[in-house]
């Protein structure tokens, strides 16, 4: 049968006042069609009086529907086997849409069930209506809550990719500031220093019942810092890879996709809805990992159309910045990597965040790990942060920077790996750091990598 009932098919043998209901349950699900003048067996009937059933639906989607839906509704017909259908096509709206007669209520408002359409109850209607409110502001005309910020870290991101960094007109260009001359949320999440806090909790389980095993908190910097150091710490750290022989051929089995989970990761943390302040997280089980993200699909996209890789950005500025600097590609290809890896049943569309899940390929153990980081941290109750702390006053030290020279001070023998562990950072970020501390003087390196240790020598100096 060319015709049958789905999601986003609505067959109807004739007219009736229930084409309203239809229409605003596509408007606010995934969109869809309807036809009318086919039987629910999908048997073409025809409908005897296509111009005056055309008349009736025009004046539906003209005055019978709030907001105006007129740009996500096309009325028309088709001739087959010499009798004519009605065909509206209606894509997902940008709004929440109800019936005028009935207001923003449970007898105005639907939504797209299966092959029904059904009544959104109060707490669905209040929770989309916030939704699409908070999916129009902008994040540039958000009022940041940081004073007198400064964009160091941007800056060198900036260069770092050969892009011309003009000083005069960086605010400007960047859209750091509201119509008001005011800094804005953008500014806030691009400062080198705010509030914004990052998490990667690894929990002792496959539930988060078992307890937390680590809490590594990335963030009160430049978004992009801290977001490229949890990837870091996830795809460098926790990446294991399992080794095995077959017929005396080596075969490495990586935990996970390490360009699929970049995609979920910096997608998340753009589409994320920054203007509730609430950032995207990591959760990490012994048998999969979550990215968890607010703001849920964006209002003007279906479903469809996100597993295509249809991309409609949320923070279109920052999208903007994001592609100059190459953490994301305009061709929509990071949806279908993710889906063609893990299927479509990776990502989880609930009310007011997405999360996307990642199983892992074989199942952790972090018994190991804890035991060795035991190891590693039973000197961390010394004094020698104290004593470093007051030195480090007057150097220009990022945060993860200061941290590994503390690590280092605390432990001599610390190899690079376990620095990259109890750092939560990755092997480029340790390598980084490590040459910036041997250039200010903070540390040395005494005897061969394999065997020798490491000198503070501001500590010794004291």
């Amino acid at each position: 049968m060319k015709y049958r009932e789905s999601e986003t098919i609505e067959l109807k043998r004739q007219f009736s006042d229930s084409v309203p209901k239809e229409i605003v349950a596509f408007l606010n699900t995934d969109g869809g069609t309807v036809y009318i003048g086919v039987e629910d067996n999908g048997a073409i009937c025809g409908v005897p009086n296509l111009d005056g059933t055309l008349r009736k639906i025009a004046d539906i989607i003209d005055n019978q529907i709030l907001p105006d839906a007129s740009e996500n509704i096309i009325l028309g017909s088709e001739y087959i086997d010499g009798k004519h259908i009605v065909k509206i096509q209606v894509k997902k709206g940008s709004a929440l849409y109800y019936i005028k007669k009935y207001g923003r209520s449970a007898q105005g408002c639907f939504l797209r069930v299966g092959t029904t359409a059904r009544a959104m109850t109060e707490r669905q209607i209040e929770a989309a209506h916030l939704k699409y409110l908070t999916a129009k502001a902008d994040i540039t005309e958000i009022v940041g809550k940081t004073v007198n910020p400064s964009f160091r870290y941007l800056k060198i991101l900036l260069v770092e990719k050969q892009l011309t960094v003009n000083d005069a007109a960086f605010e400007q260009n960047l859209h750091l500031r509201t119509k008001d001359n005011v800094y804005n949320k953008q500014a806030e999440l691009l400062a080198d220093q705010n509030e914004i806090s990052i998490k990667v909790v690894r929990f002792a389980g496959k539930d988060k019942g078992d307890g937390i095993l680590q809490r590594n908190e990335y963030g009160n910097k430049c978004l992009i810092v801290a977001m490229q150091q949890a990837f870091e710490y996830c795809a460098e750290v926790l990446n294991a890879t399992e080794i095995s022989f077959r017929n005396g051929v080596r075969h490495d089995r990586h935990l996970f996709d390490k360009d699929a989970f970049r995609e979920v990761w910096f997608k998340a943390c753009l589409h994320n809805c920054w203007a509730d302040g609430t950032p995207p997280a990591i959760y990490v089980f012994t048998d999969r990992m979550e990215i968890i993200s607010t703001g849920g699909l964006p209002v003007n996209l279906s479903k469809e159309d996100f597993f295509k890789g249809v991309s409609k950005p949320v923070n279109e500025e920052l999208a903007r910045l994001f592609i100059r600097l190459d953490l994301m590609e305009q061709t929509g290809y990071g949806v279908p990597l993710v889906v063609n890896r893990y299927g479509r049943e990776a990502f989880e569309f609930l009310d007011g965040f997405i999360r996307v899940t990642i199983p892992f390929a074989f199942e952790l153990d972090f018994e190991e790990e804890t035991n060795k980081s035991g190891r590693l941290k039973k000197n961390s109750d010394n004094k020698t942060a104290d004593k470093l702390r007051d030195k480090l006053r007057d150097k220009l030290l990022n945060s993860t920077q200061e941290k590994i020279l503390l690590l280092i001070a605390e432990n001599p023998s610390v190899t690079r790996s376990e620095l990259m562990e109890l750092a939560g950072v990755g092997e480029t970020t340790v390598q980084n750091s490590i040459a910036v501390l041997k250039k200010a003087g903070l540390i040395k390196r005494i005897g061969a990598n394999k065997n020798g240790y490491w000198q503070v020598p501001d500590l010794d100096e004291q």
